[in-house]
């Protein structure tokens, strides 16, 4: 095929028919593989594609960065198709945190007091037990550990490890809001950023993980504002294969993911669409594989008995955190998403507001 008869990705995102869903539950089931290795073999433990990229890029980093990818290209779309900041910012909070709060409930008054090692009175007493809820909820100070809970694992008292990506998520969420409200979410703009998120490293390492997971949601939203002009192409997507794995070798695996990856994590959720394309019919259990995996695999690890086989603790892990994901897609997370159109009267005030912000940039 001639590359000019190739789908635009514009045609692909028409097209209802994608590999999306698969893609986000194959991520977040190897962040579950990439946590195995130092959860059941002990801290310190090296996966194959940390040693190939030279310490720049992990199985779980790497899923993270396909997350990153995905979710720009969906978050830039839902704010060109429905520029309203109510009904945006809701449905990015329905989306997040009521799956989040059970899930921490869950963590606080079920595994913690099931794993303690404290007596039950001091546990649920401890102020860092009733912290633990409202500090991961608001994703402003993240605490990591429950009063007595996973002391000897490899990674001492973090009840949830994953839950460090979150509030970068949130944050490019309102990045890409404040971008559309002041009109600026623009080629220019975001090619701008991407090259200022791949130079900063470099520059300054006070900037934490911002500008690496920029890399990837930035690349996301790059191709979506190209959409119309990026083809599809299977030599492209080999093409950007290679380029990635001669970066990542070379020790700039991040830069690579963001810059060849992007388009490669969007080819394969565009291939043309086969059994695949209907794997979430379902349910989206992909947030809670992700949110439920970490804490899963801990008690996995101290019922075992501490360390065993990184396959073993995957294993175990993998159809209790899939039951856990599936009751929260069906129980919480779908629920909670049918009021996406009925923003709190609060956020109702505002949409006037940011109505006319637009039309003061148009």
């Amino acid at each position: 095929m001639s590359p000019s008869l190739r789908p635009t990705l514009q045609a692909c995102l028409d097209s209802r028919r994608n590999n999306l869903d698969f893609l986000r539950f194959a991520a977040a089931s190897g962040v579950i593989l990439s946590h195995a290795f130092p959860l059941g073999e002990g801290r310190g433990t090296v996966e194959p594609l940390d040693l190939f990229s030279r310490g720049q890029l992990s199985l779980g980093r790497l899923c993270v960065a396909v997350f990153l990818v995905i979710s720009g290209v969906l978050i830039t779309r839902s704010w060109e198709r429905t520029p309203d900041l109510a009904r945006f910012t809701w449905a990015r909070v329905l989306r997040i945190f009521p799956g989040l709060a059970v899930m921490l409930l869950l963590t606080t008054l079920v595994l913690g007091p099931a794993f303690t090692t404290l007596p039950l009175r001091d546990y649920l007493l401890s102020a860092d037990t009733h912290l633990y809820w409202l500090r991961n909820l608001t994703l402003v100070n993240p605490q990591w550990e429950l009063p007595g809970v996973f002391e000897s694992s490899a990674y001492s008292k973090a009840v949830n490890g994953s839950l460090w990506t979150l509030k970068y998520e949130v944050g490019f969420y309102l990045l890409t809001l404040g971008l559309g409200l002041a009109g600026l979410l623009r080629k220019s703009m975001v090619a701008v950023g991407w090259v200022g998120a791949a130079v900063a490293p470099f520059v300054t390492g006070r900037l934490g993980f911002w500008p690496e997971l920029y890399l990837y949601f930035g690349g996301g939203v790059a191709l979506y504002l190209w959409r119309d002009k990026v083809r599809m192409s299977p030599w492209l997507a080999l093409a950007c294969t290679v380029g990635w794995l001669a970066l990542t070798w070379l020790g700039y695996g991040r830069i690579g993911t963001g810059l060849f990856g992007s388009y490669v994590v969007l080819y394969l959720a565009f291939l043309p669409a086969g059994p695949l394309a209907h794997f979430g019919r379902r349910g989206d259990l992909s947030y809670g594989v992700y949110v439920y995996a970490f804490p899963v695999q801990q008690a996995v690890t101290a019922l075992l008995g501490g360390r065993t086989e990184w396959w073993v603790n995957a294993a175990v892990s993998f159809p209790v955190v899939v039951a856990l994901a599936a009751l929260s897609w069906h129980g919480v997370e779908k629920p909670a998403l049918t009021l996406k159109d009925r923003p709190p009267a609060l956020l109702r005030r505002l949409r006037f507001g940011s109505r006319a912000a637009m039309q003061g940039n148009g």
